[in-house]
């Protein structure tokens, strides 16, 4: 047998949740806001001249599940086994030149 994650039942998805609860709690929604959050990180960096502006607004312009996918974010988990280390990944994938600067300072 098998133990994949992604695979596992949880209440909310299909007894106790409302359709706006599995919205809010979906992968997109998650992946959605570990963007946002790193668009702010480095926006604060940017603030305090730790990186360059130019790397700020490029990061926040791409802070989106249009380039940052869901698909591209589980394929690099199933080499890495870890979550925010994939959406680091992928999201630097996306920024070119800036990637270095996705997560910068920060921990998970």
């Amino acid at each position: 047998m098998t133990k994949d994650k992604t695979s596992c039942l949880h209440p909310i998805d299909w007894r106790y949740g409302s359709e706006e609860m599995r919205q809010l709690f979906s992968r997109e929604k998650r992946l959605e806001l570990l963007l946002k959050v790193e668009a702010a990180i480095a926006y604060a960096h940017a603030i305090v001249g730790d990186i360059p502006k130019k790397a700020a607004e490029e990061i926040e312009k791409k802070a989106s599940t249009k380039f940052v996918t869901l698909e591209r974010v589980a394929e690099i988990e199933r080499e890495i086994s870890h979550d925010i280390a994939s959406v680091v990944r992928a999201f630097a994938e996306q920024v070119g030149e800036f990637g270095a600067y996705i997560h910068l300072g920060a921990t998970s």
